[in-house]
């Protein structure tokens, strides 16, 4: 019998399947971009993140415990992913925690002694959005990898940190 026809014949593996391909491609765009300093060596602690509350048009620097969305001058403030392709700075998705996993989250700082020992909530806590998009889509969903892969025509990217 073929990979074919095992897979029509079990629809849950093929599901689980695809969903764990999806989880390890997510972590690789997350953690593959996000743990590289200078010359691709590696990256410093950091203990600032970029923040939006303006649709990612504007950006600002701020404490990295901050669990967005959270109240900045009155709007809602989100993380914002900030990039460089050949010299033009972009924010390419912003990222919120879901109302529960912000809530586990912001515990989870309070209780600890020290930030870098908290852990996020994994994918399915995590939304995000385009700048001008039109919805928050949770990062399990397949979709949110095309929102979250930034757009670089020359392959000269860089992401750019606090």
């Amino acid at each position: 019998m073929g990979l074919r026809e095992t897979l029509n014949q079990h629809p849950g593996i093929a599901t689980g399947t695809a969903i764990g391909v999806i989880v390890l491609v997510l972590g690789y765009i997350v953690f593959g971009t996000a743990g590289r300093g200078a010359n691709g060596g590696p990256a410093p602690v950091a203990n600032r993140a970029f923040y939006s509350d303006d649709d990612g048009a504007h950006w600002f620097a701020d404490d990295v415990t901050k669990v967005p969305p959270f109240d900045h001058n009155g709007k809602q403030a989100v993380r914002a992913k900030v990039y460089r392709c050949d010299g033009k700075t972009f924010v390419n998705h912003m990222e919120r925690y879901t109302p529960e996993a912000h809530k586990r989250l912001e515990q989870a700082y309070a209780r600890a002694a020290n930030a870098a020992d908290v852990i996020a909530p994994e994918a399915t806590g995590i939304e995000v959005k385009a700048p001008g998009g039109d919805h928050w889509v949770s990062a399990s969903d397949p979709a949110a990898l095309k929102i979250m892969a930034p757009k670089c025509p020359s392959g000269n990217l860089e992401l750019v940190t606090p």
